[in-house]
């Protein structure tokens, strides 16, 4: 893991992925770890929201004004999984706005 990184706890475990039948692995995960996504906090929340997003948003342009009365076999399903989306982003939003409130460099105590 990098260090300084906001999504992994990057105290030192050994980690190895060295073997000649998982080199695929191997370069995988150095693949996903160049990602800034996958290693800051901030751009990993700015991802969510903005997938979670246009999830809803193609939702909203392909309802039918006539869906909610004629129903589908999986309308039960359908409605869990918006809610759901709606569910993590409001909470993807919740956590961004306490990064945004959050002192970027507090000055020391007695300086």
């Amino acid at each position: 893991m990098h260090d300084p990184n906001d999504l992994y706890d990057t105290t030192f475990r050994l980690f190895t992925l060295q073997s000649p039948l998982l080199r695929g692995k191997t370069q995988r995960a150095i693949d996903l770890l160049s990602v800034e996504r996958f290693v800051d906090l901030n751009t990993n929340l700015h991802y969510f929201a903005r997938r979670y997003n246009a999830i809803l948003a193609q939702h909203d342009e392909q309802r039918d004004s006539l869906a909610s009365v004629r129903g589908t076999r999986f309308r039960r399903v359908e409605g869990l999984y918006y809610d759901y989306i709606r569910s993590q982003s409001t909470e993807v939003r919740s956590m961004l706005d306490r990064i945004a409130a959050m002192p970027l460099n507090r000055p020391n105590e007695g300086e």
